[in-house]
């Protein structure tokens, strides 16, 4: 093994901590890239659902539409069978 003085020891250890420190540092600033980068995708994606939802809001008067037109044709029914009998 190298012989090495204290000093240099706390040279080598400062430099892996300050590497240590860059590593950490950089890996935070790109998780809040990402972390901001999702938030702009998300509002888009509300917004395009939101548009699905109005787009798609009469499909649910169908069922609606679909009871009053039961009721229409039974109704013409008894009118032609009283008309017929």
């Amino acid at each position: 093994m190298v012989a090495v003085s204290t000093t240099a020891w706390w040279v080598i250890g400062s430099a892996l901590g300050a590497v240590v420190v860059a590593l950490v540092a950089a890996l935070v600033i790109a998780i809040i890239l990402l972390a901001r980068r999702i938030i702009g995708q998300a509002g888009a994606i509300v917004a395009a659902l939101d548009g699905a939802q109005r787009n798609t809001a009469p499909l649910y008067d169908v069922a609606n539409t679909n009871h009053a037109l039961v009721r229409i044709v039974s109704g013409l029914r008894s009118v032609r069978e009283e008309l017929s009998a």
